[in-house]
């Protein structure tokens, strides 16, 4: 029975050769763009759910109102961080973040410029990146520490055990190396070499006032959720304090 229409298909195929080639052509050209659009959804989809907890973590962006119409944009001011805390029991850490920044990390002769970002106390908390060496919760929480990822520390510092080895950035301030993370993979929304600590940049200057000031809305906030909280829970209590 099968052969039948196997024959007859054949038969109308070859006796309808121009038509044939063009379904055959618009059928693999169909097939081929679903399953490019399957890949790239697969792909997009991917992003950060390696991370343990990923689904606890969130970006805080600021709506705000100009002249009757909402807008949204992601820079946020530091004291915010604290408040969020501090205010809301669902949201276990907070931590500003930014990148990426471009140093330079010498160790001797040798002279690196890997891509680097700066993130505060709690970062690897919220975003728990797989430490090889070292202690995620301690690890940015000097000012002069740094956080590099396997092969950055493995091009400095070869086989050697890199932990509490001091780092020259820029040929101008030592870091010490307080962990050692797994290479970031490429499905990260964080792209990086190398951490170091928000809080050195707290110390002076212009961003040592915006760490008290509530109208300095200049810096990525991210927040992690305690492990029971759902989202809704809090958005809704930071909408109660912001009214």
């Amino acid at each position: 029975m099968f052969s039948n229409y196997f024959k007859t298909a054949w038969r109308s195929l070859l006796h309808n050769k121009a038509y044939s080639i063009l379904n055959i052509l618009g059928l693999a050209t169909g097939m081929a763009v679903a399953l490019l659009i399957g890949l790239w959804v697969y792909d997009q989809s991917s992003y950060d759910r390696f991370l343990p907890g990923y689904e606890q973590a969130y970006q805080v962006r600021f709506n705000y109102n100009n002249n009757g119409e909402i807008h949204t944009q992601d820079g946020v001011c530091l004291p915010l961080a604290e408040a969020l805390k501090n205010d809301i029991p669902e949201v276990a850490w907070a931590t500003p973040a930014f990148g990426p920044v471009d140093n330079v990390l010498g160790l001797g002769d040798k002279r690196l410029r890997p891509k680097g970002m700066i993130g505060g106390d709690d970062f690897l908390k919220i975003f728990q990146f797989s430490v090889l060496k070292g202690n995620a919760a301690t690890a940015l929480k000097d000012p002069y520490s740094i956080v590099l990822t396997e092969s950055t520390a493995k091009a400095l510092f070869g086989d050697a055990d890199p932990l509490n080895k001091m780092i020259r950035i820029d040929n101008f301030e030592d870091r010490k190396v307080t962990a050692v993370i797994k290479d970031v993979p490429r499905n990260s929304t964080f792209q990086f070499d190398y951490i170091t600590a928000f809080s050195a940049f707290t110390s002076g200057g212009w961003v040592k006032a915006a760490a008290t000031n509530w109208g300095h809305n200049f810096f990525k906030l991210y927040i992690g959720l305690q492990p029971n909280a759902s989202y809704e829970q809090a958005a809704s209590k930071s909408k109660t304090r912001a009214e």
